[in-house]
């Protein structure tokens, strides 16, 4: 019994103090916080009612002394006793009485251009004159107040109309002459954009929205397509002047909501605070509670951690082993002598990364030796091929009996073969390969004679490193091959080799018939089925070739094949930068791919 309870308390009690810790003080706090939180926010809840109010009615106010200040203004414009002379003989009006009309206009409004964008003066016909207070320069395009006079939009009794066209505020009014009221011409004011938003003095976080008295939107605080203005004066419409109320708005939640009627013109002033900014100061009572109890949370937690710092000692020694696994280090063992969870965790890792490295060990040899068998046969396909050509080229010779022909072939060839059974390594300087190609050259010179013309250009600093045997010949042949032999005239080889930081580039251009575009975009595909015995027509010296610098380097390098029908052929082979012989290349003692 008492050794069943020292293996019980030795694994969970850890846990158990940390979890009664944190849940006894995050009750405590939470109780704290709820009670704090309720008291705090009616406070401020009702202290927000009353000066939400003051605030709305200020506003509508503002809205009122707007009115009246652009009343005066067009008492001043359109009472003035010079302008009404002007106007009535405006019929007939030259460029320089426009002029004078428009300093007139000029003058009575000079001391208000703070407020206005533009300012249009009509008679009772046609456009007189306009003046710009746009800093923008681009005044109002959207309208058109200056394309035509559209009467309608004025109050024939003379009084002040204001109306909103894409989000533009326009005051206008008709003139009338003084004495005996006949209709001398109209005039419309363009505010700026802020005239009427400045009045509505509104915090970031409330949103004011002003409604005239024939409920068409002139202006809000915030252009949130969230809220739906013309609801909100629905709402309003049913709602105590001057109460503040809470109501729901989407997406917003509840919202303290207020309106106001001006005196003096009848416009709905409506407001929107978000209850969370009411609610903001509670919120920061209550996150300053609960900061002070995730304080001390964590003093509870550290110790506790302190005093049962023993029990966690295996976790670490397992984190650090599994931190080494991380980094492809799997023969790695955890020593944890203990009969608690650690214990059987421990265990249980040993038995898995034991598992781990016998499959790694098995599946990865597997891969090697599949990647060498595939390799070795691709390299035995390319040396048949090429001894098949020759020798097809020397019992071509000896049918027209060109027995000296035959002896410079048959020398080049012995020359080939025996360098390739003298020195039996894969990697081999660009030299020998050159020294190669120039005994494949000469076979194919003394069977083609003058009819194709060859140009060898390889630089310096290429000849001392190291390629892949025969990786050149194939290409070379496969361009006499496919490329000149059926072409008509005279044809032109070129061999270049060239070198960048990162790769050695060798190039065989031919100026032949052409690859076929199908017959290009499929020809370095492996589909299975390559042939070491096929003459010419396959394309399997250059998959092949390409598919063994593959599986020397990888995927980056191989063959590329830019041809054109009857203009010629380019083959780019892409090779890494190998100086000595050791250097990213299947080695045969090993038994293994090296660069793959």
């Amino acid at each position: 019994m008492k050794h069943s309870l020292r293996t019980y308390l030795s694994s969970s009690v850890k846990r158990k103090m940390i979890t009664m810790v944190v849940i006894m003080l995050i009750f405590v706090v939470s109780i704290i916080d709820m009670v704090t939180y309720i008291v705090s926010f009616n406070f401020h809840l009702k202290d927000a009612q009353s000066n939400d109010a003051q605030k709305v009615q200020f506003m509508s106010e503002n809205m009122d002394d707007a009115i009246s200040y652009m009343g005066k203004l067009m008492d001043s414009i359109s009472q003035d006793v010079e302008l009404q002379t002007m106007l009535q003989a405006s019929q007939q009006m030259s460029y320089e009485q426009r002029r004078q009309l428009e300093q007139v206009l000029l003058e009575k409004v000079m001391y208000s251009t703070d407020k206005f964008e533009s300012v249009y003066l009509f008679n009772t016909e046609d456009f007189l004159v306009k003046l710009n207070y746009n800093p923008s320069g681009n005044p109002n395009i959207q309208d058109d107040v200056q394309s035509r006079l559209k009467k309608q939009r004025y109050d024939t009794v003379g009084r002040i109309t204001w109306r909103v066209n894409n989000g533009v505020i326009y005051v206008e009014r008709a003139i009338r002459q003084r004495d005996s009221l006949k209709m001398l011409g109209y005039i419309t004011i363009s505010l700026q954009d802020d005239y009427l938003k400045q009045r509505l003095q509104s915090e970031t976080s409330r949103y004011s929205y002003v409604f005239d008295e024939k409920d068409n939107l002139l202006v809000s605080s915030s252009e949130d397509p969230k809220i739906n203005a013309q609801d909100l004066l629905t709402r309003a419409k049913d709602k105590a002047v001057g109460v503040p109320t809470l109501l729901e708005v989407e997406p917003f939640g509840e919202m303290l909501f207020t309106t106001y009627v001006s005196d003096q013109a009848n416009w709905r002033v409506v407001s929107l605070v978000p209850l969370k900014e009411i609610s903001k100061g509670t919120e920061l009572i209550g996150q300053w509670i609960i900061g002070i109890g995730l304080i001390g949370v964590l003093v509870g937690v550290v110790l506790t951690w302190l005093s049962t710092k023993h029990l966690i000692a295996p976790l670490h020694d397992l984190k650090k082993v599994m931190d080494q696994v991380e980094t492809d280090e799997f023969d790695q063992k955890v020593d944890i002598k203990r009969r608690d969870e650690f214990g059987r965790l421990g265990r249980s890792f040993n038995r898995m990364m034991h598992k781990i490295n016998y499959l790694i060990s098995e599946v990865y040899q597997k891969e090697l030796a599949q990647r060498e068998s595939e390799y070795r046969a691709l390299k035995a396909q390319i040396n048949p091929h090429f001894l098949y050509n020759t020798l097809d080229t020397i019992r071509w010779l000896s049918m027209y009996g060109e027995n000296k022909k035959i002896e410079n072939v048959a020398v080049s060839l012995a020359h080939l073969l025996k360098s390739n059974l003298v020195d039996g390594k894969e990697m081999i300087p660009v030299q020998s390969e050159l020294d190669y190609i120039n005994a494949y050259l000469s076979i194919q010179k003394t069977r083609f004679e003058n009819k194709i013309q060859i140009s060898i250009h390889i630089e310096d600093s290429l000849k001392e490193l190291y390629i892949p045997r025969f990786v050149l010949q194939p290409i070379v042949e496969n361009s006499f091959v496919h490329g000149l032999e059926n072409k008509i005239g005279t044809g032109h080889l070129s061999i270049i080799g060239v070198r960048d930081t990162q790769y050695v580039k060798l190039r065989v251009i031919d100026d032949g018939v052409g690859i076929e575009e199908n017959k290009r975009r499929v020809l370095l595909q492996s589909n299975g089925e390559e042939n070491p015995g096929s003459a010419k027509g396959t394309g399997n010296g250059l998959k092949n070739v390409h598919k063994r610098i593959q599986m020397l380097f990888g995927e980056p390098y191989g063959l590329t094949i830019v041809s054109t029908e009857n203009s010629g052929t380019i083959i780019e082979i892409i090779l890494p930068i190998v100086k000595y012989p050791g250097d990213s290349y299947p080695s045969e003692e090993k038994g293994e791919l090296a660069g793959v």
